[in-house]
C-alpha cells in the first residue's frame, strides 16, 4: 500500500464550505469532469446533482448506454459513454462512472433521463443514473387483466417489453405515468404512482410519445392515435390521423415508425431497412393534429426535409427525443441529423456480419449513414440513449 509522505498535508475535501463546492460545480463544462467531481464525496455529489439539474450549460448531452459482456462472471455490465466535438472525429468516447445496478440479470430501457430495469424475476424498477434514486414499480406480469398474467409465463424477461415511456420525470414531480409497449405479447400498458398493478390495453402499437399532456401512439398500419387513459377501467384509443405513408409490404423491405416531439411539434419518423439488414433511409413528417377531423393537406406536403439545428435520437429501448444543437456546443450533436441505435432485425444481421457499431448517424442533407463507436453488438442487450438531464 502506498504511504503518504509525512510532509504532505492530506486535505479533507468533504469539509470544504458548500458555497465553494457549488461555485466549483458551476464552472464545470464536461459531463466527464462533473461525474468525477461527484465521486469525491457525498457533499460534492450533492453539488454535482444540483448543478446538472439546474444548469443551462453544455452538460446536458445525451449519454449512450452499452451492456458489455463480462466473460468471467457470465453477466452483462452497463457502461455509459459520452463524447464531445473534439473527440467525435477520432471516434473517441469517454466512459462515465454512473449507476452500477445491483442485480446482474436485467434488461434496461430509458425515458426522460431515467432507466427502467426489468429483472429476471420480473421485478421492475425506475433507476436514476446519477443520484442512484430507485422507485419500485409493480412486477411486469402483475396486470389488471388477470387472465393475461399466464401469457407472461415462459417469455424471457428481456423479451417482454420493447419500450417504456414516461409522461414526466420523477425527478420533478410525483404526478407521472409510466407506459410500456409489450414486445411478444402485443398491446401496451400503463401505471400510475399508488397503483399496485399495470393496466393493459390490447391494441398492438409500434411507438408511444407524450405530447402536450396526452399519450399518442402509432400502430403497425401507420394510424396515429390518442390514448385516453383518464379512466383506468376503460382505457380507449382513438385514431386522430390515419395512415402514415409507408412502403408496400414485401419480402425485402422492413420498416418502423417512431413518434418524437421536436421544437413544439409532434413528428412521425419512418425508418426503412432491408429485411435482416441495415437501415437505408429515414423519412420525417409533421403530424397534423391541428387538422384532426377536418380536411388537411397530403402527407407529401408534411414531409420534413430539414431538421435545422435539431438532432433526433431514436432507439429500440429508449423513448425518442430531440435536442437543439446550439445548446450543446461541446456535444456530438451535428444538427439536421438522426442518431439511432440498431433494432432487433438489424442486430441479427450485424452480429452475423463484419460491421460493429454502437449507433449510427443519418445525415438529412445528403442521406448518408455513418457508423459510430465500434462495439460488438449483443442481441439480448441492445444499446440505448439516455436523455439529459439525467
Amino acid at each position: 500500500m502506498a504511504q503518504t509522505s509525512p510532509n504532505r498535508k492530506v486535505h479533507d475535501w468533504s469539509s470544504l464550505h458548500q458555497d465553494i463546492v457549488d461555485s466549483i460545480a458551476k464552472r464545470i463544462v464536461s459531463p466527464v469532469d462533473l461525474i468525477a467531481f461527484a465521486a469525491v464525496c457525498k457533499a460534492w455529489e450533492s453539488a454535482a446533482i444540483k448543478e446538472y439539474f439546474t444548469s443551462q450549460s453544455t452538460l446536458k448531452s445525451p449519454v449512450l448506454m452499452i451492456q458489455a459482456n463480462n466473460k468471467e462472471k457470465g453477466t452483462l455490465t452497463p457502461e455509459f459513454y459520452n463524447s464531445s466535438k473534439s473527440t467525435w472525429s477520432k471516434g473517441t468516447f469517454h466512459k462515465l462512472g454512473l449507476l452500477a445496478p445491483k442485480k446482474t440479470k436485467q434488461s434496461f430501457y430509458s425515458s426522460l433521463g431515467w432507466l427502467v430495469a426489468v429483472s429476471e424475476d420480473l421485478k421492475v424498477d425506475l433507476l436514476h443514473p446519477l443520484s442512484h434514486a430507485q422507485i419500485e414499480l409493480p412486477d411486469i406480469n402483475k396486470v389488471r387483466n388477470h387472465h393475461q398474467q399466464q401469457s407472461f409465463s415462459g417469455v424471457p424477461y428481456e423479451f417482454i417489453a420493447s419500450k417504456f415511456v414516461l409522461s414526466s420525470s420523477p425527478s420533478w414531480t410525483c404526478d407521472y405515468i409510466v407506459t410500456v409497449i409489450y414486445r411478444i405479447l402485443g398491446g401496451w400498458g400503463f401505471w400510475r404512482p399508488g397503483e399496485d398493478e399495470w393496466t393493459t390495453v390490447g391494441r398492438n402499437i409500434m411507438d408511444l410519445a407524450y405530447y402536450k399532456g396526452q399519450f399518442y401512439a402509432v400502430d403497425f398500419d401507420g394510424n396515429i392515435m390518442v390514448c385516453e387513459i383518464a379512466e383506468p377501467e376503460q382505457p380507449k384509443m382513438r385514431i386522430v390521423v390515419p395512415k402514415v405513408p409507408m412502403e408496400p409490404m414485401s419480402a425485402s423491405v422492413d420498416q418502423s415508425l417512431y413518434l418524437v416531439e421536436s421544437q413544439g411539434a409532434l413528428l412521425v419518423v419512418l425508418r426503412l431497412r432491408q429485411w435482416f439488414s441495415s437501415t437505408t433511409e429515414f423519412r420525417v413528417f409533421n403530424v397534423p393534429l391541428e387538422g384532426c377531423g377536418t380536411c388537411w393537406c397530403h402527407w407529401s406536403d408534411l414531409q420534413v426535409k430539414n431538421l435545422g439545428d435539431n438532432t433526433l435520437f431514436l432507439g429500440r429501448h429508449n423513448s425518442s427525443f430531440s435536442i437543439k444543437c446550439k445548446n450543446h456546443k461541446n456535444s456530438v450533436c451535428l444538427g439536421n441529423s438522426i442518431c439511432f441505435t440498431v433494432d432487433f432485425c438489424e442486430c441479427l444481421a450485424l452480429t452475423n456480419g463484419d460491421m460493429d457499431a454502437s449507433y449510427f448517424v443519418f445525415n438529412m442533407t445528403d442521406g448518408k449513414i455513418k457508423p459510430c463507436l465500434g462495439k460488438r453488438l449483443n442481441l439480448r442487450a441492445p444499446y440505448l440513449w439516455i436523455q439529459a438531464p439525467f
